[in-house]
């Protein structure tokens, strides 16, 4: 019986794994097109050389670059996903398959080492910075001057 809960519960895993990867797949491929549709569209106003490789120009405009840029940072993510993913999955499992009695501890340590490890990785490369493009706030441009505040007195 145990074998069989164990079994199911493992696939329900390998099941949320996929569901974790197939949004950040999606992103990735619309990023992608997007970056392919801007190259074209520049190509055919004549604004850059026709080069194979996308990433290897400038880009022509503000908007081309901010989608090169997420596109970098979505490929970097999806790699560190999966890598996440293999390694606290298989990795963690078949080093456990050589561990003694005694040490089985060093398995649970391990994946907890690597998730730490992901985690730290993730966060910096999301941390918060200037100029992130993800936390732009358009200003309004208001005199502060030319605003004026009446207080009532009582």
């Amino acid at each position: 019986l145990y074998d069989d809960w164990s079994a199911v519960l493992h696939f329900v895993d390998i099941l949320c794994c996929c569901a974790v990867l197939i949004p950040i797949v999606w992103q990735v491929n619309s990023l992608e097109k997007s970056v392919e549709a801007e190259h074209t569209d520049s190509i055919e106003e004549g604004k850059s050389n026709a080069v194979t490789n996308v990433e290897s120009e400038a880009p022509a405009t503000v908007e081309a670059a901010r989608t090169l840029r997420k596109l970098k940072q979505f490929r970097s993510f999806y790699l560190l996903v999966v890598v996440y993913i293999y390694f606290t999955r298989i990795a963690v499992y078949l080093f456990a398959t050589f561990l003694g009695f005694r040490q089985t501890w060093l398995r649970y340590f391990v994946t907890e080492l690597g998730t730490l490890a992901f985690y730290a990785v993730i966060g910096f490369l999301f941390r918060p910075m200037d100029g992130n493009p993800y936390l732009n706030v358009e200003r309004q441009d208001t005199d502060l001057h030319s605003v004026e505040i009446e207080f009532e007195t009582r």
